[in-house]
């Protein structure tokens, strides 16, 4: 029964998962710029589910989305861009995406991260869902016993890359079981 040894178990655990296309994610973001340049060029201001803005300043601020998830692209900040040069910003942005430059940031906003900072950044802090560490819901024993107040102030430790005892999970390691200290 030699076979048995090459049997894992484990292995079907993301059997059935949907695999995650970067073209496909790529095309998504790609055709939200190109939106953006075709209402910019037409002056088509109040359109639903536009991503720019015309501020009193000659500027434009640019945060695209996809499914509802911001991409900040200006180290977690939404892009300002003088007007004049807002579609040429968008022509090297649209390149950029195509070569794969914010593949990253794309997945996490398709898979639903929120907001999604860009590899440009420099963020002090590291988002605990792209470390790949499970969900407290699903690594804490005693999720389902603690108070709401309790669920919340451990899941928005975990969004901004911390423990329950507000130690950074990119420093020191994923600790789910670690008792709640309140500030």
């Amino acid at each position: 029964m030699e076979w048995k040894k090459l049997v894992d178990k484990a292995l079907g655990t993301n059997f059935d998962a949907p695999q995650y296309d970067p073209k496909k994610g790529r095309d998504k973001l790609v055709k939200a710029i190109d939106a953006a340049g075709s209402q910019h060029t037409d002056g088509k201001t109040k359109v639903p589910n536009r991503s720019w803005k015309a501020g009193a300043n000659n500027a434009i601020r640019f945060v695209p989305k996809l499914n509802g998830n911001e991409i900040l692209l200006d180290d977690g900040h939404p892009a300002y861009v003088p007007a004049e040069h807002f579609q040429t910003f968008l022509g090297q942005l649209k390149s950029s995406v195509q070569a794969g430059d914010l593949d990253k940031e794309i997945k996490a906003a398709l898979e639903g991260d929120k907001p999604v900072k860009s590899a440009s950044s420099t963020a002090t802090r590291k988002r605990a869902a792209s470390t790949g560490e499970p969900h407290p819901a699903e690594a804490r024993g005693d999720f389902a016993s603690l108070s709401s107040a309790d669920k919340q102030a451990i899941k928005a430790r975990y969004r901004a890359g911390k423990n329950p005892d507000n130690s950074v999970i990119a420093e020191v390691g994923h600790k789910p079981d670690a008792p709640l200290i309140r500030a």
